[in-house]
């Protein structure tokens, strides 16, 4: 039944999408279930060029078919980060420093794309990447390609 938790303490998700990766930081504070459309050869793995991303060797995957549901235990010690164009909340836990992935946040609903390095099963570091450098951007574009290609959030608690 969704809003329960399962049985390691991850939001159960109800969904018919073909693919289930569960995830969060190292301590458990954020937790999350990313319901896929695909696997992650078909959806692939980005990797930003921004000097943030490249800092925490970040690798995204997002499915904007898919849904995901994410569960903070201590909401204080969930640190949302922006920079740049400050279009999204890139979030950090700060009791264990794992950086768990970006969230845009608008009136008509809520996105994120994934740390892959954040799964609790991540795909090998030689999986294939697929960089991406969003320099070009202003502020609209970023929020259009991001609500167009990110996951749609389902619940945030």
């Amino acid at each position: 039944m969704d809003g329960e938790l399962n049985a390691l303490g991850y939001p159960h998700v109800t969904t018919d999408t073909t693919q289930r990766f569960e995830g969060g930081c190292h301590c458990g504070n954020v937790a999350y279930v990313f319901a896929a459309s695909a696997g992650l050869d078909d959806l692939g793995v980005r990797a930003c060029l921004c000097r943030f991303c490249r800092a925490h060797g970040a690798r995204y995957t997002s499915d904007p078919s898919g849904a995901i549901r994410i569960a903070v235990r201590d909401g204080a010690k969930l640190r949302r980060y922006r920079f740049a164009l400050k279009t999204a909340d890139f979030l950090l836990c700060t009791e264990c420093g794992v950086y768990v992935g970006a969230m845009l946040t608008a009136t008509n609903g809520a996105w994120m794309t994934v740390n892959v390095n954040s799964f609790r099963t991540p795909p090998p570091l030689h999986f294939p990447l697929g960089p991406h450098n969003f320099d070009a951007e202003d502020v609209a574009a970023r929020i259009a390609r991001r609500q167009a290609r990110w996951t749609p959030i389902k619940e945030f608690a």
